[in-house]
């Protein structure tokens, strides 16, 4: 008697697709729960920034400047984008009256973005809408779980050298 050869639909998360490879491990499903979930989390975020009138990398944009008045540079590093990609960006979202641009203080040549009033507001009610979207899909979770999910979430971006601010970790 032949061993019946598993179908897509019956594949579980550590099965390979085409059947072919057998199981490959907790790797496997270990992945597609990531991207599966990194899917869930670009969907949410598309969605708030298009009720908005934002795209993604705009409502990313100010969300991160809520921090602190950024350079060019360090925001190019953070959206890992060139010069160029970057400049065009800040025009933009300049253009709305979100940000605008401004002199270091002791640095003639360095030009830092900062968020304006409207930016500030776009920024957070940006921030406070995804959170909320976010947090909506962790109710399902026990409060045990739903921290264990911080605690693990945590310790990955730490050790990938990310930090909240979708930027590089600065306690790593």
């Amino acid at each position: 008697m032949s061993a019946e050869r598993p179908t897509t639909a019956d594949a579980s998360p550590s099965t390979h697709p085409d059947g072919d490879a057998g199981t490959v491990g907790p790797a496997f499903g270990d992945a597609m729960a990531l991207i599966q979930l990194s899917g869930l989390i670009q969907e949410t975020v598309a969605r708030v920034a298009g009720r908005q009138r934002l795209t993604p990398v705009q409502g990313r944009l100010l969300w991160v400047l809520t921090e602190q008045p950024r350079g060019m540079a360090e925001l190019a590093r953070i959206f890992a984008v060139g010069k160029a990609n970057l400049t065009g960006l800040i025009d933009r979202v300049e253009h709305r009256g979100l940000v605008e641009r401004s002199l270091v203080p002791g640095d003639r040549r360095a030009v830092q973005v900062v968020l304006t009033d409207d930016g500030r507001r776009a920024a957070l009610a940006f921030h406070r809408d995804v959170t909320s979207e976010l947090a909506g899909l962790l109710e399902p979770l026990t409060p045990k779980a739903q921290d264990d999910f911080r605690q693990a979430v945590t310790t990955i971006s730490h050790s990938a050298g990310h930090s909240t601010a979708w930027g590089p970790c600065q306690a790593c």
